[in-house]
């Protein structure tokens, strides 16, 4: 097999995810500085769960929720970065074959369309419920993809057929992307189930939906970092991912101690999905350069 300036996995190097074939390049080490934000998160919601009134004490004029800055914040942090991890991902299955990435980009198109139209449509005169119904099931449908690729236990694809890579790659943002438009426009026209009442608050389903989505981003996280830790050589793509998938994990788990849109406690959260969206960005990146992916 000839030589390539990637480090594209040889045949006998297939293996599960997180394993290794060759030394990672003796100058790495993982930077113990990326990896502060996810506790310093952690602690912080529980600080500010413990320091503030419960929400029917809680004084508004601690919240801030300028109407459009979130939508700005969630097209730039999460849709735009969704989308270039969505591109990286694309170009690196079609590079190595990898499935995982196949599942990775998927989720990404999901978290990325879903975050752009959840954050424009927070402010509809008929309420938040669209806007909510929309991001939490994204966050949802995007953590399973995450979980499936976390217990993915294939190698690369035996296909070297780029046209058939391209071809399932292209079948898999296709469908998640018709999945995220006809979801939104029942969500827009009334009917999916509420996820938010007004005057009444959050139901259920949407306690159920959103608790699924950060409970499965904080066990893949889980599943990546033991992948990582396994490995005798360890791997700046997991490294990255698991990091990325347990900020994300954190912050939609934080909505439920959160007083009011706008509190400290939903800035924590909105930050830690932000910062997670470079984190992976970060992830597909290495595995773009071919950089011990395996």
């Amino acid at each position: 097999m000839p030589r390539t300036n990637r480090n594209v996995p040889e045949p006998n190097s297939i293996g599960r995810v997180g394993q290794t074939a060759g030394a990672l390049p003796p100058t790495w080490r993982p930077s113990i500085l990326v990896a502060v934000p996810l506790p310093v998160v952690i602690v912080s919601v529980a600080v500010f769960n413990l320091i503030l009134p419960p929400s029917a004490q809680f004084n508004r004029g601690l919240a801030f929720e300028p109407p459009f800055l979130n939508a700005i914040l969630y097209t730039v942090f999460l849709a735009f970065t969704s989308c270039i991890v969505g591109y990286i991902s694309f170009k690196s299955y079609m590079q190595n074959g990898w499935p995982f990435l196949v599942l990775l980009g998927s989720g990404a198109i999901v978290w990325g369309s879903t975050s752009l139209l959840s954050g424009w449509l927070t402010n509809l005169p008929s309420g938040p419920n669209t806007a909510i119904t929309i991001s939490n099931t994204g966050a949802l449908v995007t953590s399973i993809f995450h979980f499936v690729s976390s217990t993915w236990s294939r190698g690369p694809s035996s296909r070297t057929d780029l046209k058939i890579r391209k071809s399932i790659i292209i079948l898999a943002y296709g469908s998640v992307l018709g999945f995220s438009a006809l979801y939104s426009a029942a969500a827009l026209e009334g009917m999916t189930p509420l996820f938010f009442v007004p005057g009444v608050g959050q139901t259920v389903l949407r306690m159920v939906v959103l608790g699924s989505a950060a409970a499965l981003f904080s066990i893949s996280s889980i599943l990546f970092a033991r992948r990582y830790f396994a490995s005798r050589s360890r791997s700046r793509t997991l490294y990255w991912y698991f990091l990325a998938l347990g900020l994300t994990g954190v912050g939609l788990a934080a909505v439920f101690f959160g007083r009011a849109p706008g509190d400290p406690i939903s800035w924590t959260g909105r930050a830690a999905m932000f910062l997670g969206g470079t984190y992976f960005l970060k992830a597909v990146h290495t595995a773009f350069k071919g950089i011990n992916v395996h």
